[in-house]
C-alpha cells in the first residue's frame, strides 16, 4: 500500500520493511516532506507529493488540542488516528473521531470513551522508541530526567523537591539515554496517570523503574516486582521506602531491571507495534460519513483559528476561512446542528467579521438562522447581528416570530447569548 504518514515519523521503517511505500509529512524537518505549518488543505498536500497518491493516511496526534488540516472530512481515502495524549485532547479527539476510520489509542482507559462515536478504536501503548545498551556501571543510584516546569505540571515539581530530601536522586532535562544506562533506578513520575514514554525508555536502558501505579494498562504488559516496581501516585513516603530498599538488595534489584529489559526487546519495540498498525492499515476501509461530519469539522477549524487569536494575537485566515465552508458545506448537506456546534459557528463567523472587516460572517449567520428557524442561539444571534447594523424593525419581526414575550426581552437575550459565546470561546 501507499501510505502517507503525518506529524511523526513513527513506524515508517517498519512498514516500509512490511513492503508498503511510506511518505511521512508535516511541518518538523525530520519529516519527508515539508509543509507549513498551520492549517493546509489535504488536497493540495497530496497534490504536491509527486504523483503519490496514498490508499490510507495515518494521523499522529501532535500534541495540539486541534487537528491543523483542513479536508479531512471530505476525504474518500480512509483516515486512521493515532491518539497518544488522550489525557489531554480527549474532548476534541472523541468529538472528532467520527472523521476517521479507525482510532489507535495509547492510553487503555481511554479506549472506551471512543465507544459513543462508532468509529472502532484499539488499544495501541507506547513503546521503547531507539534501542539503548544497558550498561553495568552506574554513574547514578537514582535518576529522573523530565520536564520540570511547575507551571506545566506542580505535583511532579512538588514531588521531588521532597524526594530528593530523602534519596540520592539525579534530577535533570535532557536526553535520556545519556542517563538512565548509567543509574540504577529511574524514577518515573506521569502526568495524570498517563503510560507514558519514560516507561519503556528507563526499562530499554536496563535501569529498574519505579513508577506510579497507575492505571491505563501499565499492569496488563507488566508485573509488578518482576519487571519493575511501584508507588502510589505523590506518595514520597512510599517511594523512598523502595528506593532505599532495593539500593539495598543490589542482586534482586539488578534482576528487575534486566527481566525488565528483556521483556521490552521481547514485546515492546517500534517493530512490535508496526505489527499492529500494519494490520489495521491493511483492513481499514471508509466508513460511511457521519451525520454531521462538516459541522464537526467546522468547530476544529474554528477553535485553531480562536486559539491563535488567543496565542499570537490574530486569527489564523486558512482554518477560519474552512470553519466557514464547512458550515456551509453542513447546511447544504442538512446535517444537524447542536447548540455547541451552533456556538462554534456564531463565534467562527464573528472572528471572519472581525479578521475581514466584512460582514460575511453574519450574512451567514442569517442564512443559518432563516434555514434553521428553531435553532435559537443562530436566531437569537442574528437577531443581534440586526441590532448591531441598525435594522431593529427586521431584529423585531424575528423576534415576534420565535416569542410571545417582548421584544426588548428577546433583544437582552440575544445579547446575553452572544455575549456568552463570546466569554466562553475566547
Amino acid at each position: 500500500m501507499k501510505i502517507l504518514i503525518f506529524n511523526q515519523d513513527w513506524f515508517a521503517p517498519e512498514l516500509r520493511e512490511f513492503g508498503h511505500e511510506v511518505i511521512t509529512c508535516g511541518s518538523e524537518p525530520h519529516l519527508e516532506h515539508r509543509i507549513p505549518f498551520g492549517a493546509n488543505h489535504l488536497d493540495s498536500v497530496i497534490g504536491g507529493l509527486n504523483g503519490f497518491v496514498p490508499d490510507v493516511i495515518l494521523w499522529h496526534d501532535n500534541s495540539l488540542p486541534t487537528f491543523l488540516m483542513t479536508g479531512l472530512e471530505t476525504s474518500s481515502i480512509p483516515l486512521v488516528l493515532f491518539s497518544v495524549d488522550t489525557f489531554h485532547h480527549y474532548p476534541m479527539h472523541t468529538f472528532m473521531a467520527e472523521i476517521f476510520d479507525h482510532v489507535l489509542v495509547a492510553q487503555k482507559d481511554y479506549v472506551n470513551a471512543f465507544d459513543g462515536c462508532g468509529t472502532p478504536a484499539t488499544w495501541l501503548p507506547l513503546w521503547a522508541p531507539r534501542f539503548i545498551e544497558a550498561h553495568s556501571e552506574k554513574k547514578w543510584a537514582v535518576s529522573f530526567v523530565g520536564n520540570l516546569n511547575a507551571k506545566l505540571n506542580p505535583r511532579r515539581v512538588a514531588f521531588f523537591e521532597k524526594l530528593k530530601n530523602h534519596i540520592p536522586i539525579h534530577i535533570t532535562q535532557g536526553n535520556y539515554w545519556e542517563f538512565f544506562p548509567h543509574s540504577e533506578i529511574v524514577v518515573n513520575q506521569t502526568v495524570v496517570g498517563d503510560l507514558n514514554f519514560r516507561v519503556f525508555e528507563a526499562m530499554m536502558c536496563g535501569s529498574l523503574l519505579l513508577t506510579e501505579r497507575t492505571p491505563n494498562g501499565l499492569l496488563d504488559i507488566f508485573q509488578e516486582g518482576v519487571h519493575l516496581v511501584t508507588y502510589s501516585p505523590d506518595n514520597v513516603e512510599e517511594a523512598t521506602e523502595k528506593v532505599t530498599y532495593l539500593l539495598q538488595n543490589h542482586e534482586q534489584m539488578r534482576q528487575i531491571a534486566a527481566a525488565g529489559r528483556e521483556e521490552i526487546l521481547a514485546k515492546h519495540l517500534a517493530r512490535h507495534r508496526a505489527q499492529t498498525v500494519h494490520e489495521i492499515l491493511s483492513k481499514v476501509s471508509k466508513r460511511p460519513p457521519s451525520k454531521d461530519r462538516h459541522f464537526r469539522a467546522m468547530v476544529n477549524h474554528a477553535m485553531t483559528s480562536i486559539m491563535s487569536a488567543r496565542n499570537v494575537g490574530y486569527y489564523m485566515p486558512i482554518p477560519l476561512t474552512a470553519a466557514l465552508l464547512a458550515a456551509q458545506r453542513g447546511l447544504e448537506a442538512g446535517e444537524e446542528l447542536t447548540n455547541i456546534q451552533a456556538g462554534y459557528l456564531v463565534r467562527a463567523c464573528l472572528a471572519y467579521n472581525e479578521m475581514t472587516k466584512t460582514n460575511l460572517g453574519s450574512d451567514l449567520i442569517a442564512h443559518f438562522a432563516n434555514t434553521m428557524p428553531r435553532q435559537e442561539i443562530v436566531v437569537l444571534s442574528a437577531i443581534r447581528d440586526l441590532l448591531n447594523t441598525g435594522r431593529k424593525v427586521e431584529a423585531e419581526v424575528i423576534a415576534s416570530k420565535i416569542s410571545s414575550s417582548p421584544v426588548e426581552e428577546v433583544f437582552q437575550a440575544a445579547e446575553k447569548t452572544v455575549q456568552g459565546i463570546l466569554d466562553a470561546i475566547h
